[in-house]
């Protein structure tokens, strides 16, 4: 294995273990705040919107780490 195939490697690894350790929790959140607290009861509308702000924070995260891999900060 070469440099740039253990650097990916690494990066991969990150982004799948920061993804499990933010979305977990993020969307026991949702579901708590969606079925609890606004008493939503179609699973449609509670999977879209779930689905959305997940999206956005898991785009928000891989970009994240990935300019930490290419100033050499991870």
């Amino acid at each position: 294995m070469n440099k740039t195939e253990k650097v990916a490697l690494r990066e991969s690894i990150i982004v799948v273990l920061m993804g499990a350790a933010i979305n977990f929790p993020l969307q026991t959140y949702l579901l708590w705040l969606t079925i609890d607290n606004w008493e939503w009861s179609d699973p449609i509308k509670i999977s879209i919107f779930i689905q959305i702000i997940i999206t956005v924070v898991a785009l928000l995260r891989v970009y994240a780490i990935r300019m930490r891999f290419q100033r050499g900060k991870f």
